[in-house]
């Protein structure tokens, strides 16, 4: 297929695909997005499809990009509900289960995947926040898993102190990942 042929289709059914994508996601911004991802792909594979079943094509594209669309959207907002309840708990390792140390899953999906580490930059993005003194507590007990003792004698600070920095700044975590996963939904 030539590029003047490939930029008829899109000019005769962007607006169809737009419509149908519109109509699965109810939003704008992402039908735009589906919209222009199917005619990405429409043009790497110009070759294979043919003009007259590139209409059929194109709407099966975008349908399938939009039910992957729906599925993400929907594990997000689970996952965030997840997140949030459990960042509600005071008792609960927030740091262990956000950067899935201990993954219990042993083939997670694409998706899952890809939410790991949008959660993993959140988290590393919330330590960022926090003020010097808890960054570095934070980062030795959570990420290097480091014991209170061990945090205690490199920075020649009480046990006790350490514990008690710790938890300030999971308090101060929860706080900021709070935020940030409201920025999100």
């Amino acid at each position: 297929m030539t590029e003047k042929i490939f930029l008829e289709l899109v000019r005769k059914y962007q607006d169809k695909i737009f419509r149908h994508a519109f109509y699965l996601l109810k939003n704008s911004e992402d039908a735009k997005d589906m919209t222009q991802e199917t005619f990405s792909r429409a043009w790497q594979h110009r070759n294979t499809i043919r003009q007259e079943t590139a209409h059929s094509w194109m709407l099966k594209c975008v349908q399938n990009l939009c039910y992957n669309q729906l599925k993400r959207r929907k594990f997000q907002v689970h996952l965030s509900r997840k997140i949030q309840g459990h960042l509600a708990d005071e008792e609960g390792d927030t740091l262990e289960m956000l950067l899935h140390k201990h993954s219990h899953q042993s083939n997670p999906s694409p998706d899952e995947i890809t939410i790991k580490q949008e959660l993993k930059q959140l988290v590393h993005q919330a330590i960022k926040e926090l003020p010097d003194s808890m960054q570095s507590i934070v980062i030795m007990r959570e990420i290097d898993e480091k014991s209170y003792k061990e945090i205690a004698e490199e920075l020649d600070q009480p046990e006790n102190t350490v514990k008690s920095i710790v938890f300030r700044a999971r308090k101060k975590l929860r706080e900021i990942l709070n935020r940030l996963l409201e920025m999100q939904i």
